[in-house]
């Protein structure tokens, strides 16, 4: 395995210990231990990959899990939920709160929508804003409209996606593939939904070709139509396991320090260089952001 992949394998360790102890006292110096790294490499290396400071990642993530309580039970404790995410006072908590949605726990309790909201709709209590950038975009393309054939697939586990033991992708792209009318652009998978934490056993995955217009074929008989408009696109090298990486750097880290915001379409990836992994075949993914000027 090389040493980037190695890394990442580290970095979503620390991701997944942090989503399964939101309610516990989370120190970098421990997570760090927990992923086998140095306190400082730690620090850098999830920056880098997660697209933020750990100890803002952990409040953002707190503040976005006692909101949606809140704003699902209008009769919720607020010291309770306050306990519950991590926060050891009442105080430190409202503090906290007012200051990512710019109102107090309770008077969003009474009226979650009078709340500032994040940039992704599915999850509009996510709210990052991040010191530095630490990814970049490859740049802004226009694309003309175009049609997706797909099956679904449902559930991302530690923050991967066609986990389920009874669903072997690959071979089904390489039938897509092989099919009388393969696709003419691109091989591709989008979530019609944003997976809500890392593992999110309920949210859809569409996955199948890109073609530039509709077509027979016996693979599905499903398709959706892409419309034209402009795209941030990002490259991500490596294995796929590691995706929701870059995926979380876009959107925690890139889109909130734009002049850009998201237009009404569905991000997608495209894979460039499907291969088998056992093999070394470097993967290359172009992940596709519909996106218009502030």
């Amino acid at each position: 395995m090389q040493t980037q992949d190695r890394n990442r394998t580290k970095i979503a360790r620390a991701a997944l210990y942090i989503e399964e102890n939101l309610s516990e006292p989370l120190r970098a110096f421990d997570i760090a231990n927990k992923a086998n790294l140095s306190p400082f490499h730690f620090q850098r290396l999830f920056c880098a990959y997660m697209g933020e400071p750990v100890s803002q990642y952990i409040v953002v993530r707190r503040l976005e899990a006692a909101a949606l309580e809140l704003a699902s039970n209008s009769c919720a404790n607020i010291l309770q939920v306050a306990l519950d995410y991590g926060f050891q006072t009442h105080s430190a908590f409202s503090k906290a709160f007012k200051k990512q949605f710019g109102v107090s726990p309770s008077a969003f309790r009474n009226d979650p929508d009078a709340a500032v909201k994040g940039i992704d709709q599915d999850r509009r209590f996510l709210i990052s804003s991040p010191p530095s950038k630490t990814i970049e975009t490859l740049g802004i393309a226009k694309l003309e409209a175009f049609h997706f054939l797909h099956r679904q697939s449902s559930g991302t586990q530690e923050g991967q996606f066609f986990q389920k033991g009874n669903q072997d992708v690959a071979l089904q792209f390489s039938s897509l593939l092989a099919s009388p009318s393969p696709p003419d652009l691109f091989l591709m998978s989008c979530f019609p939904s944003t997976p809500q934490k890392l593992n999110d056993g309920d949210v859809p995955i569409w996955f199948g070709g890109a073609f530039s217009a509709t077509a027979e074929s016996d693979w599905s008989k499903d398709w959706h139509r892409f419309s034209a408009g402009n795209w941030a696109v990002f490259e991500h090298w490596g294995e796929y396991d590691f995706l929701y990486q870059t995926w979380n750097q876009i959107y925690r880290n890139w889109l909130p320090q734009s002049d850009h915001v998201l237009r009404d379409d569905i991000p997608f990836e495209a894979y460039l260089s499907p291969g088998d992994e056992a093999e070394g075949v470097p993967q290359l993914t172009h992940i596709y952001i519909p996106v218009k000027k502030a």
